[in-house]
């Protein structure tokens, strides 16, 4: 009898996990951990040409000639 209980237990808690994850990556529920800030869509018409110059920033940063 006390195994037919324990199994009981198991496949609840099982189920209550399992409904857990599956709802928290839903997305519906908010836990509070998504932070302030937005990250940009970047599309065909995104200006990216500040990649090109992050190292001669990080040269004028240091102050060293590149």
């Amino acid at each position: 009898m006390n195994v037919d209980k324990m199994g009981i237990y198991v496949s609840i808690a099982v189920m209550v996990a399992v409904l857990g994850i599956v709802g928290i990556l839903s997305g519906e529920f908010d836990l509070g951990l998504t932070s302030e800030t937005k990250i940009p869509q970047i599309t065909s018409s995104t200006n990216t040409d500040i990649q090109r110059n992050a190292f001669y920033e990080w040269c004028y940063k240091m102050n060293l000639e590149c």
